[in-house]
């Protein structure tokens, strides 16, 4: 019996590889942890945005944010009881900067097996089709692992750039527009992107990505977080907890993740 979704969400889910909009956190919630996030780059001297793969790690309220029930009993509807948080980063689209998301495939370069990620993605402001919220090619996640080229796009948000190659007819997309607080999930193969944020208000979220405890890493060992259930299997070491408000001693395991992602000896799935 789901904790949450209906038989029919879980199906679409199933059958196109996302569900949005999906009700989160409280306003109040959301405007603290802005708050939150404006304090740590300004001690940081840094975007948080720059941090590709720990983000929740950055502050406390972002931690306990993973751990909350809304999002985990949809997660669990998806995913199955036993959940780890594998990362986690903040999309940050400043007003009018022209940055974008290329079409691209989590699964090509997370280093997993099996493909059974679910990325949750929190809107800590408005995300509309011309803020540049997220948008996916309905079912792609059942189709082919593309190979994608490395652009390093000065404006492209991913950490390599990464561009599928030969997407195809990409005309046939859907947006998926939250508002704050809202959140959406997608499967960690379907293709996806965003386009630059055109408005005179930042876009703002936090990309969350749940795996179940069965999930491997295929590029060595790493940590991730026990955010529910058990887990029996044991792949994972465990990321360290934020202390207080902020923990600057957290920075440099984030700062190490971030860089292993974009370590060119961890070639993309479609080249190994």
């Amino acid at each position: 019996m789901p904790k949450i979704l209906s038989e029919n969400q879980i199906a679409f889910y199933r059958n196109n590889g996302y569900l949005a909009p999906l009700d989160g956190i409280d306003p109040g919630t959301g405007a603290a942890m802005l708050q939150d996030l404006h304090a740590f780059e300004d001690a940081q001297g840094m975007s948080a945005g720059a941090l590709s793969m720990k983000g929740h790690l950055c502050f406390r309220r972002s931690y306990d944010i993973t751990f909350d029930d809304r999002i985990l009993d949809v997660v669990e509807d998806l995913i199955g009881p036993n959940i780890l948080v594998f990362a986690s980063r903040f999309w940050i689209k400043k007003a009018g900067d022209g940055t974008y998301v290329s079409w691209h495939q989590d699964s090509a370069y997370f280093g997993l097996d099996p493909h059974d990620l679910v990325t949750v993605w929190l809107a800590l402001s408005d995300a509309t089709p011309d803020m540049g919220c997220m948008k996916v090619i309905p079912g792609s996640h059942r189709g082919p692992t593309y190979s994608h080229e490395e652009t390093f796009h000065e404006k492209n948000l991913l950490a390599r750039g990464q561009s599928i190659r030969d997407i195809g007819d990409a005309g046939n997309f859907d947006y998926m527009a939250l508002k704050a607080g809202q959140f959406s999930c997608h499967h960690e193969r379907i293709v996806h992107g965003s386009d630059a944020n055109d408005t005179a208000g930042d876009r703002v979220g936090l990309g969350i990505f749940y795996i179940p405890t069965h999930v491997k890493s295929t590029i060595g060992r790493r940590t991730a977080c026990l955010v529910r259930g058990v887990d029996d299997y044991g792949y994972w070491d465990t990321d360290p907890v934020p202390e207080g408000r902020f923990d600057t001693d957290i920075i440099s395991h984030i700062r190490e993740a971030s860089e292993r992602y974009v370590d060119p000896q961890y070639v993309q799935e479609a080249d190994a």
